[in-house]
């Protein structure tokens, strides 16, 4: 079992990414000279975010410098995409930061801290598994490669020359900046930025992913907990009021965690909504590029890629359907437990929970589509039909 989880453990991952950035939700208490140095490195990522977003945008507009690559055109196109997508998230997240924040504080306020409730909450089950763990592990690393390969396979190129070769100036990004990469003073500048930038949209996609996964994964804790409780509990006809008191607080907290599902789908929404298209078309750029490119470094490295936003996508989904799974539990409970030994009263009163439990609680992308395992069968599919009408219509 190991030692319980607390709700920090839960929200360390999630708040790192935007710590990282140099921007804390909950503004922890710290030094004055860390403030200033962490709000100088957010406003330096907001900056190189700002410059190179406008840059790939104005590249893709003047066409000419893309026309007659398709290679170029499917690179240019994930990068758009991927950048499109982290954008949105961003936007929405400081669009609801404080309700994210408020909703973290009611869930941080519901949790159990004493240790006989954490025991029966299984706290441990719900926390990010190691297979999800590992996968966002290597999603770093993977992003860490291709943020530094790069600039290393420069230096290797120069040094095999000995001196002789002209530098190779290599870049994270393929994209043209307004002034001379290809000067040492403009290459270090030109890096840099490619280097916050990169990190800017990493983080926040991730981060804006890992925080509507833990709480979803709070809000299936008390889902599971109120029908483990409910299943295991003994009406009689003797303790009507007692009876009916279990009942009412039992409603009381269903209710409860029905209003913050309403305000998940408020914060994660429109990010959800636009997470499907994005994901699909990121996806289809990155599977004609890395086919495009063949059995190479490069090639192996979208495909590593590929594999880890795909991922990405999966872990959302599963906790969408985690939380479908959990909530509905508790219909099932109804059933199991011993409801035809309370009072005429209970069983009307348990009438009332019952039809709230059978309606599943479901991540709905503003009613567009709902986040489950079934969304994700129908991500991929969209990305193997777009890509086979891609590569077709390229091939000839």
């Amino acid at each position: 079992m190991g030692k319980p989880r607390s709700y920090d453990d839960y929200t360390y991952m999630a708040s790192m990414m935007f710590k990282t950035l140099g921007y804390d939700l909950f503004d922890s208490p710290r030094p004055r000279w860390q403030n200033l140095l962490l709000t100088s490195y957010f406003v330096l990522c907001l900056v190189s975010n700002s410059y190179g977003a406008s840059m790939l945008t104005l590249r893709i507009i003047q066409w000419e410098s893309l026309a007659g690559s398709p290679s170029k055109i499917m690179r240019q196109g994930l990068h758009f995409f991927y950048m499109f997508s982290a954008q949105l998230k961003f936007v929405t997240f400081m669009t609801y930061r404080k309700r994210l924040r408020l909703l973290s504080d009611k869930l941080k306020d519901l949790y159990p801290h004493d240790e006989e409730r954490q025991k029966k909450y299984d706290l441990n089950r719900f926390y990010l598994s190691r297979t999800t763990r590992n996968v966002l592990y290597f999603y770093y690393f993977v992003m860490i490669v291709m943020a530094l390969g790069p600039l290393i396979q420069s230096c290797i190129m120069y040094l095999i020359g000995f001196g002789n070769a002209e530098f190779p100036y290599k870049r994270i990004f393929p994209t043209r900046f307004s002034f001379d990469s290809e000067k040492p003073l403009g290459y270090v500048v030109a890096y840099i930025i490619d280097l916050t930038y990169s990190q800017f949209i990493v983080n926040v996609s991730l981060g804006a992913d890992l925080w509507m996964m833990c709480i979803s994964s709070q809000i299936s804790m008390h889902f599971a907990y109120l029908a483990k409780v409910l299943s295991s509990y003994c009406p009689s006809r003797e303790s009507e009021k007692q009876d009916c008191c279990f009942l009412a607080s039992l409603v009381k907290r269903h209710q409860l965690l029905l209003s913050y599902h309403k305000d998940v789908n408020i914060v994660f929404g429109l990010l959800l909504a636009s997470n499907l298209f994005t994901t699909a078309s990121l996806l289809c750029c990155m599977a004609y590029y890395t086919v495009s490119q063949g059995f190479n470094m490069e090639g192996i490295s979208y495909m590593m890629l590929f594999v880890s936003v795909a991922a990405q996508f999966y872990m959302v989904s599963s906790h969408g359907q985690m939380l479908i799974d959990w909530s509905t539990n508790i219909a099932d409970a109804v059933y199991e437990h011993r409801w035809y030994e309370g009072t005429l009263r209970y069983k009307k009163d348990m009438l009332i929970l019952m039809t709230q439990a059978q309606r599943p609680v479901e991540i709905s992308a503003r009613g567009i589509i709902i986040i489950s395992l079934d969304t994700f069968k129908i991500l991929m599919t969209i990305t193997y039909r777009f890509f086979a009408v891609l590569r077709q219509t390229v091939e000839k």
